[in-house]
């Protein structure tokens, strides 16, 4: 089975708003956000705001949510189309609780510049002209020694037709500048595979984010002759269910328990003989599942296990940053795209 288009939700924050206190946590299916829609992602700027100049934060998650557990391997983000408009949008990697009042001192931003020369198959360097108001640093943010970069003359994300490719730009001296002329150096061994013309390339740097999948950590246990073999017998988190949450399992006798968050509260009762799996109603989900084979020994009433879960999710911010006097643009847009493999 693998991991489909589909099983890739884009959601917003719970907190939306211009202010320290936007962002947070994910929101739940309802924040999920429809690919292609006008303002589905940063809204229209009002003229005041073009003539005085403005920045915008908004967060945003990558939840890989397949009814399997499959992780997304090798993953990555990208501003794959840049704004056609005096306008910038760049990218910055969050957490999962991170607010705006944080990731204003971000000063790593990813994000996506025309070729600025023709370039051959072979080539080992290229160059490209950065926005100046492009990130921190008159633009000089986007592009680090190091980075991944994807160049492509694809007329779209989704097109079959033309070229793309992944390089790394070398360790040391893998960025250098003219101006907002940036030399792109590939790291020793690679080169390009294609030619590629400017007028029609874009080439954009990737916030690496590895492998995504849910899963647990923290594993406690305050009991006196009760046992449970989480190596054995592991909590399952969900990709689809799992959310930041840390739970705790508390003894109501030998046999019974019940489940909190230490966000969303309790989520029912268990029992040793038999797996508890409880419903995140609003994905259609567990939560996690707790085996019962993993339970041992004699427990008491008010012992406990504490673990924590962590979401399927790529947590990323964009910061959307106008010039004063920037003009108006009918049918301005920015494309952010994800890629990644199926484990």
């Amino acid at each position: 089975m693998a991991i489909l288009d589909t099983d890739l939700k884009l959601k917003k924050s719970v907190a939306v708003h211009d202010g320290d206190g936007n962002g947070g946590r994910m929101g739940g299916a309802a924040a999920e956000v429809t690919t292609g829609v006008k303002n589905n992602m940063l809204p229209d700027i009002p003229h005041a705001e073009r003539m005085g100049g403005f920045t915008r934060y908004r967060k945003f998650f990558v939840h890989v949510a397949p009814a399997s557990n499959l992780a997304l391997a090798e993953a990555s983000l990208c501003i794959e189309r840049h704004t056609p408009g005096d306008d910038v949008v760049v990218m910055m990697a969050g957490t999962q609780t991170d607010l705006q009042v944080d990731a204003a001192t971000y000063t790593r931003h990813y994000g996506c510049a025309p070729l600025n020369a023709n370039v051959s198959s072979g080539a080992t360097s290229i160059t490209v002209n950065v926005e100046p108001g492009n990130g921190a640093g008159g633009g000089r943010e986007i592009f680090k020694s190091g980075d991944q970069i994807r160049i492509t003359n694809r007329a779209t994300i989704d097109s079959v037709t033309g070229s793309e490719e992944v390089v790394r730009l070398a360790d040391t001296g893998g960025v250098g500048w003219s101006g907002t002329v940036a030399t792109l150096t590939l790291a020793s061994g690679q080169s390009l595979a294609n030619a590629y013309v400017a007028a029609d390339t874009r080439v954009s740097s990737l916030l690496e984010s590895g492998d995504v999948a849910a899963t647990v950590s923290g594993w406690g246990e305050s009991s006196v002759a009760g046992t449970f073999d989480e190596t054995l017998h592991p909590v399952v988190a969900s990709n689809r269910g799992t959310i930041l949450q840390t739970w705790t399992v508390t003894f109501t006798s030998a046999t019974a328990y019940g489940v909190t968050g230490n966000t969303i509260g309790s989520v029912g009762a268990g029992a040793t003989t038999a797996n508890f799996s409880p419903t995140n109603t609003d994905q259609s989900a567990p939560y996690f599942t707790l085996p019962s084979a993993g339970f041992g020994g004699t427990w008491a009433a008010g012992e406990t296990l504490t673990f924590t879960t962590h979401p399927a999710t790529i947590p990323f911010w964009l910061k959307h940053v106008g010039p004063a006097g920037a003009n108006s643009y009918s049918g301005n847009a920015v494309t952010v795209a994800v890629f990644g493999q199926s484990a």
